[in-house]
């Protein structure tokens, strides 16, 4: 089995002392906004808060807490994730699934410990094949 193609990188997380002092930094300094579709997540005050650059090239998922960030979170189209989950079981590698309502992701540790993710946008075609599956 080779391994599965991802679509880039769909965002880095940070972890920062204060989510509304970081959100103004990163406002002022980088140019980055609230990406607004997504800013449900951030319910608590303590994140995820994701922000991205005028572009939409870069984005930052910010979480208020001490400890390491979290990693990377690879981009994936629908396809490429279940392909992913197919690619990760065959390596007998720990996956948690999570359907986060309009995107899904698949969380999982490399061999240092260091937390990942792949993440897809493309909710509807997934949930349709995972419904197939069962």
């Amino acid at each position: 089995m080779s391994v599965p193609l991802l679509s880039g990188i769909d965002h880095c997380h940070l972890n920062v002392e204060c989510i509304k002092e970081a959100l103004k930094w990163y406002q002022s300094v980088l140019g980055f906004e609230v990406v607004s579709e997504l800013a449900f997540w951030d319910g608590n005050g303590k994140g995820p808060l994701t922000l991205e650059d005028k572009n939409k090239t870069a984005r930052l998922a910010l979480f208020e807490g001490e400890g390491r960030s979290k990693g990377i979170a690879f981009a994936a189209t629908g396809a490429q994730f279940i392909s992913w989950l197919e690619h990760l079981k065959a390596k007998n590698i720990k996956t948690v699934m999570a359907d986060h309502s309009v995107t899904f992701s698949i969380y999982f540790k490399d061999n240092s410990g260091n937390s990942h993710e792949i993440t897809s946008h493309d909710h509807q075609q997934i949930k349709a094949l995972i419904g197939k599956a069962d």
